[in-house]
């Protein structure tokens, strides 16, 4: 090697084994994207009942099982290969799906990642058959078991064989447990018709109940099954069409403090049942929402209806963020309905109810130096609007959707 330049190096191609470990990880990012690719596997397969079973908060293990449609004998041997998938065929199909997956990415990453095994059943089966993959999701054993239609799928000591994202999976578990959890609120709240529960077992402890619903079909009965009635009084309904056939439908919070939450924790948006990241949508929501008070952030949960052909889901391995074809007139159409509930006398109602009241109250019951940062008196507020007196946070209906295990500190 003369002059600096360096030899150049022979180009060649990735092993295919080494090529699925690291295309692997680049699917299953954390516990939450592991367990959401099952979860919509068994959504897909027209599941009314999905459980979620957790052992030390999905470190140890995490099993999702369904009253589905169950896995064909025929397919048990590609069921686990790198993009084999049941629901595309073609490119153009992309513009037609109305399944959450298509990729055929999640159990063959789940292989490359942890110990994977399946039970499942047919209605045209009389047994069930436990399937075992190894990592390279190569079907290595089955015998016959005990089931009902449907499947089950378990994932042990996921990332195992990653030493580093192990250690920070290990490390930060609580974390990671919370946001599934977070996630899993999600589905709860737009599937419908779909009992939805998630168990966890730390330790030598009892089995936990961390979620529940029960299937109901509508959006209002998901949310007060979530969250509570009382967050669902904070909130008002939200019906748009747009021109070239999007609907948005669901509920925001309603005008004036205490009807919102200090963090903008509870934003969920939806593109035809499909959880997923609309930054634009949120920043818009919590600009309006300013207006008519601003000191917190607005519960937001809308579902977006949109043509099959007028979006782009395949963005990201995880779905999670989409393309419209207008995205400006959908913007703006939103903007324009939320203008007229967040409206200049909507936003002064409060202020008129405090005028009512003598200098001297107003001094006594809303300007205390030490008072400031505190709640106003429940007097002061419109009757329909809920006053919080557990904290001083003022959030709305903060219930029932933290573990116990993550409120101990």
């Amino acid at each position: 090697m003369e002059g600096g330049v360096k030899e150049s190096h022979v180009i060649r191609p990735i092993n295919k084994n080494v090529v699925h470990r690291i295309c692997a990880g680049q699917v299953i990012l954390d516990l939450s994207s592991a367990v959401k690719e099952l979860v919509e596997n068994s959504l897909d397969a027209g599941a009314t009942s999905i459980e979620i079973a957790l052992k030390e908060y999905g470190l140890e293990s995490f099993q999702v099982i369904d009253n589905g449609s169950g896995i064909s004998p025929q397919n048990f041997n590609v069921l686990a290969l790198k993009h084999h998938t049941s629901k595309l065929l073609d490119f153009p199909d992309l513009q037609s799906l109305t399944t959450f997956g298509f990729r055929g990415e999640a159990l063959s990453s789940l292989c490359a990642l942890g110990d994977l095994t399946v039970e499942t059943r047919t209605i045209n089966e009389v047994v069930a058959t436990h399937l075992t993959y190894d990592r390279t999701g190569l079907l290595t054993a089955e015998r016959k078991t005990a089931r009902q239609v449907g499947t089950t799928v378990t994932v042990k000591k996921l990332f195992s064989n990653l030493p580093v994202r192990s250690k920070e999976f290990r490390r930060n578990i609580r974390k990671e447990y919370g946001k599934l959890i977070s996630l899993l609120n999600a589905y709860a709240l737009i599937a419908k018709g779909v009992r939805l529960v998630c168990t966890n077992t730390a330790g030598k402890n009892v089995r936990s109940v961390v979620l529940k619903t029960q299937g109901s079909g509508s959006l209002q009965d998901n949310i007060i099954t979530v969250f509570g009635t009382s967050t669902f009084s904070c909130l008002e309904p939200v019906t748009l069409s747009i021109s070239d056939g999007c609907v948005v439908e669901g509920f925001i919070s309603k005008s004036g403090y205490g009807s919102g939450r200090n963090i903008g924790d509870r934003q969920f948006f939806f593109v035809n049942g499909r959880p997923v990241d609309m930054p634009k949508v949120g920043k818009l929501v919590n600009e309006l929402y300013r207006g008519a008070n601003s000191r917190q952030y607005p519960i937001a949960i809308m579902s977006f209806s949109v043509p099959t052909r007028a979006y782009d889901v395949n963005v990201t391995p995880d779905k999670r963020k989409i393309f419209f074809s207008d995205e400006s007139s959908i913007l703006q159409s939103l903007r324009e309905a939320l203008e007229k509930i967040y409206s200049s006398n909507q936003a002064s109602y409060l202020v008129n109810r405090i005028d009512e009241h003598s200098d001297d109250k107003l001094a006594s019951n809303i300007y205390p130096q030490h008072e400031r940062s505190q709640s106003p008196s429940k007097h002061l507020l419109p009757d329909n609007v809920p006053v919080h007196e557990e904290g001083d946070d003022g959030l709305c209906a903060d219930v029932g959707t933290t573990p116990k295990q993550l409120r101990k500190k």
